[in-house]
Order: structure tokens, then sequence, then C-alpha cells
């Protein structure tokens, strides 16, 4: 951001009050800029410009965020009962949205979130079978559900001696305030059906996949 030094900071300043409050209240006036969250100025003055540099900081990050996945299983004991999904890793940079009793992704700031999940579906039986994941806030029954907030899959049968798999993804924006924490639950219509961690595989090399991953972006 440039200015010629004929035009001032201190008129900037007026100009844009004009234009804010449609009113000139002052024939001057400070440029009154704070910086927010992870965001820095500098000033380099020459004989006739001044420069105003903007700068995002911690890697130019600037909302808060988390993520979150577990390297175990998530496995209904029945068909009649919710459950809710453990974490056991963290992000090690995570900033503002932190994990809490391994279920509990809570948040530290006020503001709107990106949540996003993804599921490693595993079906070992030879019938296809459904599962239902849907996201729960600040509360340990349904009376915390988010609504619209649930997925329906049917997950493949298992075929040729494999385990039917597939990847279940989706999202929802939520806003929060400080303290708030959600969960990711989840019922089965068999039990058969889970959410497994599968190996790294070695002919190829291949990573890991967890079972659920999770991610809270600040919007």
């Amino acid at each position: 951001m440039n200015f010629l030094r004929t035009q001032s900071l201190q008129r900037v300043a007026d100009i844009l009050k004009l234009k804010l409050d449609g009113v000139l209240w002052k024939t001057q006036s400070n440029l009154n800029i704070q910086s927010g969250r992870n965001i820095t100025f500098s000033q380099t003055d020459t004989k006739d410009l001044t420069t105003l540099t903007v700068t995002g900081g911690k890697a130019g990050v600037w909302g808060y965020f988390g993520e979150f996945w577990s390297t175990g299983s998530q496995v209904a004991a029945n068909t009649t009962t919710s459950y809710t999904c453990t974490f056991t890793d963290a992000y090690a940079n995570n900033d503002g949205v932190r994990l809490a009793n391994g279920t509990q992704i809570t948040f530290d700031h006020v503001g709107k979130y990106n949540i996003q999940i993804s599921c490693q579906l595993v079906n070992t039986d030879s019938q296809i079978h459904d599962i239902t994941v849907w996201f729960r806030k600040n509360d340990s029954g349904s009376t915390g559900d988010i609504a619209d907030s649930a997925s329906f899959v049917s997950v493949p049968n298992s075929h040729g001696g494999i385990d039917g798999r597939l990847i279940l993804a989706y999202n929802i924006i939520e806003d929060v305030v400080a303290g708030d924490y959600l969960e990711v639950c989840y019922s089965v219509t068999n039990t058969a059906v889970s959410m497994q961690t599968i190996a790294a595989g070695t002919t190829p090399t291949t990573p890991r996949s967890p079972s659920i991953i999770l991610t809270a972006t600040q919007v």
C-alpha cells in the first residue's frame, strides 16, 4: 500500500473518514490502523513515498484451526445405540482448537468454523449395510444433535475375501463461542460396519489411513 507524500497519511485518513461516514467530521484526523490476529504492519519511508506493508504471521494463517485423527477403530457394539468417535492424535501446531476427553473438539475462541470429516468405513459382511454419521454440540445426549448434519451411507459388502471399504467425507459450517465443543456420532444397521484404521502399505509404499480425520478451520 503506497502513499505519495503529497497526499499524506493524514489526508488519506480524512478521505477514508469521509467515505465511511459520509461526513467529514474533522479537517484533520489520524489514520489509525490496528493489526489483527496474525497480521503485522511495517512502514518504510523514502523522499516522497511512504510504504505500508501488511503481513500475515504464523505461516500466513488468519484464523484459528485444529486437525485431529484416530489410529484406532470406531466399532459399534449393537444397532440400537448411537456412539461417539474417539480421537488418538492431534496436529502439533493446532491453534485455538483442542481435543478434550478423547471425543470433544473444543474451541477456545468465538467464531464461525468449517468442520470437515473423513471416515474410513469398512464392512466385513457379505451383505451391504448402512452407517449414519452426524455432529453433536455441547451435550452427551441426543439433545445436542446438530440439525440436518447427518449423512446416511451404504457400505459395500466384502468381495473376493476383501472387506468392503468406502470413504465418507463431508463438512458443515458452525458458529461457536469460547468453550463450545463438537463430537462426531454414528450408528450402524449391522455391527459388521465400522470405521477402521488401515495399515500402511508396502508394495507400493502407502501411508496409513486413520479411521477418522477431522479438521476445524475458522472462516
